[in-house]
């Protein structure tokens, strides 16, 4: 199941993380491939959490999204940047990581800018990047991400995690 939220942080929260993630000072890292050794695509990242465990100094201003998609406990969280290409590319079909145990997992893409660009599934559903919105699905869920061509910069934020179960 997909599940779309819109306007998921309250305006305040978007707009600090927006300001910040978005600025000159925000780190960071180039990454050869995108989803597959030597696919030849290449993407910008920043790791907040990798195997659960933080990598960043900024992992503080995530904490609004803790409550929001229900998370109990994080596998990993980060934010990619890709940028203008003449044409919309899809990037191949995955998931975002495979647990030992198979255990359950929840995938959530949270869109941190307006642009053309796109996650798309599997099933052909596509869902479009505008600022403040998520995606939510199953981890297992085999999905891709399309690059934009009307702006500069796509900029996003996967997360992995195990969902709080309902009490």
């Amino acid at each position: 199941m997909i599940k779309v939220i819109d306007d998921l942080l309250d305006n305040s929260d978007f707009k600090k993380l927006s300001e910040f993630i978005l600025s000159k000072e925000f780190p960071w890292f180039f990454l050869e491939d995108k989803v597959h050794k030597g696919d030849g695509h290449f993407q910008m990242c920043h790791n907040f959490f990798l195997s659960g465990a933080p990598q960043s100094r900024f992992v503080k201003i995530l904490d609004p999204f803790i409550s929001k998609l229900n998370i109990s406990k994080v596998i990993r969280i980060k934010a990619n940047i890709t940028f203008k290409k003449e044409k919309n590319i899809e990037t191949g079909m995955h998931t975002d990581v495979k647990l030992k145990n198979n255990e359950k997992f929840k995938t959530a893409v949270y869109y941190c800018n307006n642009n053309n660009g796109s996650t798309l599934f599997e099933n052909g559903e596509r869902i479009y990047s505008k600022e403040n919105r998520a995606v939510i699905f199953d981890g297992d869920q085999l999905h891709c991400g399309v690059d934009c061509t009307d702006v500069s910069r796509r900029v996003v934020i996967n997360f992995n995690y195990i969902e709080k179960k309902d009490a």
